[in-house]
């Protein structure tokens, strides 16, 4: 069902709860046309203990199916086979020319399901955390955390890199690893950064469970830089 066109891509979930109900639908059926026949047709012990076995055997079949759909819809226990990346991010700095600093980041994607993931869009975002005025950092809370709903902190974007890569340019089999780089450079005043990168899930749809794309974030710290190409702590988050 992977090729059907995107637009019916909505309903192969719904096919394929579809099936499953037609599966066990169609098995206790068959189970109570099948004791029906026997029950006339028994005249003796052995008969009638044939067809014990019969409803034994179908009903192990129907508890079998019901729990694998138990299991699929509720306990998720086959989560394995969809798409799911473990991304991690480093990051390392150093003064160029007078006034700027260099940012290398490198976000390592890690394959952690049975599937093979393509990668065709990603990006990085580059924020500025510090430094900031403390009536920006007032606005910024009060936007984050004053509202009903809470919201991730808007931080000063710097920059941002996006990429699109074509069909079959980036694919991640079951678990391996793939590194990504992307670099920025950025006034020497800038003291923190927090760095975001996000890959998009080419296989989530509307409606899906799996996830419609994997994130990293990492905060930087730049206190010190030198002509020496010397690196500062590291910050990881992943999803």
């Amino acid at each position: 069902m992977r090729m059907l066109p995107d637009r019916l891509q909505p309903y192969r979930r719904l096919a394929v709860d579809l099936l499953m109900v037609a599966c066990v639908t169609a098995a206790v059926i068959g189970a109570a046309m099948l004791i029906n026949r026997w029950l006339v047709e028994a005249t003796d012990a052995g008969r009638f203990s044939d067809v014990v076995s019969i409803v034994q055997l179908f009903a192990t079949a129907v508890i079998v199916i019901a729990g694998a759909g138990f299991a699929y819809r509720k306990l998720q226990l086959f989560r394995d086979f969809e798409p799911h990346l473990t991304v991690t991010q480093s990051a390392t700095h150093r003064t160029v020319g007078a006034q700027y600093v260099h940012i290398a980041v490198t976000a390592t994607l890690h394959n952690s399901s049975k599937v093979r993931v393509e990668i065709r869009e990603s990006f990085f975002r580059l924020h500025q955390i510090q430094p900031l005025d403390d009536e920006d950092i007032e606005a910024l809370y009060e936007a984050a955390f004053n509202s009903e709903r809470h919201a991730d902190i808007g931080w000063p974007v710097i920059d941002e890199a996006f990429r699109r890569l074509g069909p079959n340019e980036l694919v991640i089999e079951p678990g391996e690893y793939h590194h990504e780089p992307c670099e920025f450079i950025v006034s020497k005043d800038v003291a923190t950064v927090l760095i975001y990168s996000y890959f998009y899930n080419p296989d989530h749809f509307e409606s899906s469970r799996s996830a419609q794309g994997w994130t990293a974030t990492t905060v930087h710290d730049m206190l010190e830089t030198s002509y020496d190409g010397s690196d500062s702590a590291e910050g990881n988050h992943a999803n």
